[in-house]
């Protein structure tokens, strides 16, 4: 079935701009400033700011759930938030804990009513060749590195870690404990954790991710998640927010501020699942995504 969103006042990384948008099944297929031309059944959606579905990131899902308590916490946290998407990590202390941690995540997952990414975080001392090709062959392509003293980043094999993930590339992400150190501290070791990853040339972050947060466009772009996610987009998949316009605050430059209240309607993969708070939570609809190419969008800085 095809039909016409009309007339949206879609939200860009510039601005907003009105559009029309042509959707078949889970795609769409076209999208322009007018589809007068086109006779298919329409929907006036001028009064509502149309947004991607957003990706956001779980750090919170770290023992098995029972369904209920799983449902609870996905809608709570996530859907009535407007995610269509979730980047969700889980710790691993050992390199022969990565396909069990990897097999229990991925069994808790198969309920998700909304798809997924998922990585994995590890100490910094098993970053390791063996490590990077294993999560390679489990296609992981998000790692974060807990962080320590400055020294031992120092000592690291950088150049052994950079030939592991040549053909594979994967994005290391830094993290640090919140209140673990001092925030002086902090910011000398995401410093440092910076000046490692420009010397080697690998696809990383040089800033923290916060459980919880909706990921930007840009780090969706270095994490090689954008465009397939994160983006309204011919070709792309049919997940998007619609807020009011007329509940909508701006801020001084004209941006939109869409953190104090959450969408009115949710739509993952063409069809409604969050109308103004009432969630249809279906489990298993969700799928795992993989990233084909990690770090596809590194700064060209990175890459001399």
């Amino acid at each position: 079935m095809c039909y016409i969103i009309e007339n949206a006042t879609l939200l860009k990384s510039g601005g907003t701009t009105k559009t029309s948008l042509l959707i078949k099944g889970n795609k769409i297929e076209f999208m322009k400033t007018s589809l007068s031309n086109f006779r298919f059944i329409r929907m006036d959606m001028s009064s509502y700011l149309l947004t991607p579905g957003y990706v956001m990131l779980d750090f919170s899902l770290q023992s098995p759930l029972h369904f209920q308590e799983f449902k609870q916490h996905i809608i709570e946290n996530y859907v009535k938030k407007g995610c269509t998407t979730l980047l969700t990590v889980t710790s691993v202390e050992k390199e022969q804990d990565l396909l069990p941690k990897l097999k229990q995540r991925r069994h808790l997952m198969i309920n998700s009513p909304i798809d997924y990414y998922i990585g994995v975080k590890i100490p910094l001392k098993i970053l390791k060749p063996s490590l990077l090709r294993k999560l390679r062959q489990q296609n992981i392509s998000v790692v974060f590195v807990e962080l320590c003293e400055d020294d031992k980043m120092r000592g690291k094999s950088w150049g052994w870690i950079r030939d592991a993930m040549f053909s594979n590339p994967i994005t290391l992400v830094p993290f640090v404990e919140e209140g673990l150190y001092k925030e002086s501290f902090t910011q000398k070791l995401l410093k440092s954790w910076e000046i490692h990853m420009k010397e080697h040339r690998l696809s990383s972050l040089s800033h923290q991710l916060t459980d919880g947060e909706q990921l930007t466009r840009d780090s969706l772009m270095t994490l090689g998640i954008y465009p397939e996610k994160g983006e309204i987009r011919v070709g792309g998949q049919v997940n998007y927010n619609l807020y009011k316009l007329d509940n909508i605050k701006y801020h001084t430059d004209g941006q939109p501020i869409l953190n104090s209240s959450p969408p009115m309607f949710t739509i993952h993969h063409g069809k409604l699942i969050n109308i103004d708070g009432e969630i249809s939570f279906n489990p298993g609809t969700g799928e795992e995504c993989f990233i084909p190419i990690s770090g596809r969008f590194i700064s060209h800085q990175m890459t001399l």
